[in-house]
């Protein structure tokens, strides 16, 4: 029997996948998780509930592929690492990606599914179980990349580094709900922001 989407390249279903993704994001926005069923994520893309359970078992697997997307700015900043020069200071490799994190985590957007989220998470334990699992991933590849790019000597150095991306991690999720929370005019400039977080990255991360 020939599936819904055998005859469709892959860059089309990667499409369609991103499609239900982008949908399901806006429904969880606008209507929390609970309001927001296979049925109705299903007419925000324009889909059969068919082709939404083509690309994803459940509304969990939906989920657990927006908690993924959410956190690409962390996979990216981790992939920043990897490709770094050797020779290069991990301050200098971190602070050339703040703007684009400020960006980010200030985009309504992203913060509007990343509040949702959170909210959630604090209430339902297989979207906490998926967030920290999310949050484990990343900090395993951060650990890895320093030891691999030779930025941590010693468990010692490990641990220091790996506690001050714990601190800017809590910076960015803090920038997030002030970005929801405050008035527009009252808000920090973009640059004065970036600036200000990458005096705390030298802090934390140059070698004393």
């Amino acid at each position: 029997m020939i599936g819904i989407e055998d005859n469709e390249a892959p860059g089309k279903n990667r499409d369609r996948r991103q499609q239900v993704l982008d949908a399901a994001a806006k429904c969880f926005r606008e209507e929390g998780f609970h309001g927001c069923s296979i049925a109705r994520i299903s007419k925000a893309a324009g889909m059969s509930p068919g082709h939404i359970y083509y690309h994803f078992a459940n509304k969990e697997a939906i989920v657990e592929a927006l908690v993924a997307q959410q956190e690409n700015s962390l996979i990216e900043l981790v992939n920043n690492i990897a490709a770094s020069p050797a020779d290069e200071q991990l301050v200098d490799t971190l602070t050339r990606h703040t703007a684009k994190m400020v960006e980010h985590h200030t985009a309504p957007d992203f913060v509007g599914l990343w509040l949702e989220m959170a909210a959630e998470a604090a209430r339902n334990p297989s979207i906490s179980r998926l967030i920290k699992l999310s949050n484990k991933t990343i900090d395993a590849k951060f650990d890895e990349q320093l030891i691999a790019k030779g930025k941590a000597t010693s468990m010692e150095d490990l641990k220091r580094l790996s506690i001050g991306m714990e601190i800017i991690t809590i910076i960015f999720n803090g920038l997030s709900v002030r970005a929801a929370t405050q008035a527009k005019e009252d808000s920090v400039p973009k640059l004065l922001l970036t600036e200000t977080i990458n005096d705390i990255i030298s802090h934390l991360f140059t070698r004393k």
